[in-house]
C-alpha cells in the first residue's frame, strides 16, 4: 500500500532480499516516507545504503522512502489516560458489556470471536479463549535486556531464519551487523504491549545517540507506552558498566548495570515513573526479561516478575537467536530456562 502500511504478505515477499527486508522493518516503526522530502535522524545512512543497493523498482514502489512520523516522549495525559486498579468494573472493548477483573469479556472481530481478559484482569490472567487482553488499564512494565533478548546473534540468520538483520553497526560481543530477535522486531501481540515498556542492559546499545540506541527505542516506543526516549545509566556517553545498586535513574531506557545487578535499575524506572510523571505500578505488575540466567535469578525476593528468555537456542551462558514472542507472558514469579542450574534448585 504506497505511503502506508505494508501487508504481512508483501512483507514476507520482500523479506528474502536483505537490504528490502531492512526497509521493512524500518517501515513497521509507523515511518512513512516520500520521496518529495528530505531524509532526517540518524537512520537516514541505514535508508540512503539500502536505496543505493538491491532494492528494485517494484519494491520502492511498495516501500516509499522519506521521512515521516517522529517519535515524541509518550505525555504524561496519554499515560494516565485509560488507568485502573485490577478488579475495577470496566467497559469491554469493542461492545457495550462491562467486566470487573478476573472476567472474560465478549469476543469480537479483532479475536475472531473468542473471549478475552477484561482490561481490569489481573495481568497473568488465563481463563479466557484469547489469553492476552485487547486492552489493559492496568499499569504494568516490561522492560528488556538489548544484548540476545532483543538482538540475536550478528551475521547468524541461517541459524536464525525469524530475526531480521538490519544495516546498523551493533557493538555487542564479536560486533556486527545488527540482528533484531523476533521480539526486538514486534511484541505488539504479547500483553507488553498494553505496558510501559523499557530497557535494562549491561551493554552500551553501541554508543551515545548510535542508530540502534534510537531503532530500539522507536521500536518499544511504537508498541507499547514509552516514558521518554532519552536514555540514561552508567554507560550513558559509552562503556561504563558499573553495579547499578544506588545509581540514579531519569528514564525507562537504562544502559551499562552490571549483571546481577539489574534489579535496581528497574526499581530506579518504577521510582522514575512516580516522581516524573505520577505513574503508579504495583511490584506484582513488573517484568524484567533476559537471557542470562545471573540476571534472572538476582530478582528472587524483589517482588517483581523475571523470566530467561531464548531458551531453546543458546551459546553457553547467552542466548543466541534471542527472545520470541512465545516467552513475553505474565506467568508471576521467577522463570529461567528448563536447562539453567538455578531452576533446578528453585
Amino acid at each position: 500500500q504506497v505511503g502506508g502500511s505494508v501487508s504481512e504478505a508483501t512483507t514476507l515477499a520482500l523479506a528474502k532480499a536483505p537490504m528490502i527486508r531492512a526497509l521493512a522493518c524500518l517501515l513497521s516503526l509507523g515511518l512513512r516516507l516520500t520521496f518529495a522530502e528530505p531524509c532526517v535522524g540518524s537512520l537516514c545512512p541505514v535508508i540512503e545504503a539500502a536505496l543505493r543497493d538491491e532494492v528494485n523498482p517494484e519494491a520502492l514502489r511498495l516501500l516509499q522512502i522519506g521521512a515521516g512520523r517522529r517519535y515524541g516522549n509518550t505525555r504524561d495525559s496519554d499515560m494516565k489516560a485509560a488507568t485502573c486498579t485490577r478488579g475495577d468494573n470496566v467497559k469491554c472493548p469493542g461492545s457495550d458489556a462491562k467486566c470487573s477483573g478476573d472476567q472474560c469479556c465478549p469476543g469480537i472481530a479483532e479475536t475472531d470471536g473468542k473471549s478475552f481478559p477484561c482490561p481490569s484482569a489481573a495481568m497473568g490472567f488465563d481463563g479466557c479463549d484469547v489469553q492476552h487482553k485487547v486492552q489493559n488499564c492496568v499499569p504494568c512494565l516490561c522492560s528488556f535486556d538489548v544484548d540476545r533478548t532483543l538482538t540475536g546473534k550478528q551475521d547468524a540468520l541461517d541459524s536464525c531464519p525469524m530475526n531480521v538483520e538490519l544495516p546498523i553497526y551493533d557493538s555487542a560481543y564479536a560486533t556486527g551487523h545488527l540482528t533484531l530477535s523476533m521480539v526486538g522486531q514486534n511484541y505488539s501481540k504479547t500483553f507488553c504491549a498494553g505496558c510501559h515498556v523499557g530497557i535494562v542492559t549491561a551493554g552500551d546499545g553501541s554508543g551515545f545517540n548510535s542508530p540502534e540506541r534510537q531503532l530500539l527505542a522507536s521500536k518499544l516506543g511504537h508498541q507499547g507506552t514509552l516514558a521518554s526516549q532519552e536514555w540514561t545509566g552508567p554507560s550513558l556517553h559509552g562503556e561504563a558498566r558499573t553495579n547499578c545498586s544506588g545509581v540514579a535513574v531519569h528514564s525507562t531506557l537504562v544502559v551499562g548495570c552490571a549483571d546481577g545487578t539489574k534489579q535496581y535499575a528497574v526499581a530506579g524506572i518504577l521510582s522514575w515513573l512516580q516522581e516524573a510523571h505520577a505513574v503508579t505500578i504495583d511490584s506484582e505488575n513488573v517484568w524484567y526479561f533476559d537471557d542470562r540466567e545471573n540476571n534472572i535469578a538476582p530478582f528472587e525476593g524483589t517482588g517483581f516478575n523475571a523470566r530467561m528468555v531464548s531458551c531453546n537456542t543458546r551459546e553457553g551462558p547467552i542466548g543466541f537467536c534471542g527472545a520470541i514472542r512465545s516467552e513475553i507472558i505474565a506467568t508471576p514469579g521467577i522463570a529461567l530456562c528448563p536447562s539453567s542450574s538455578w531452576a533446578g534448585m528453585h
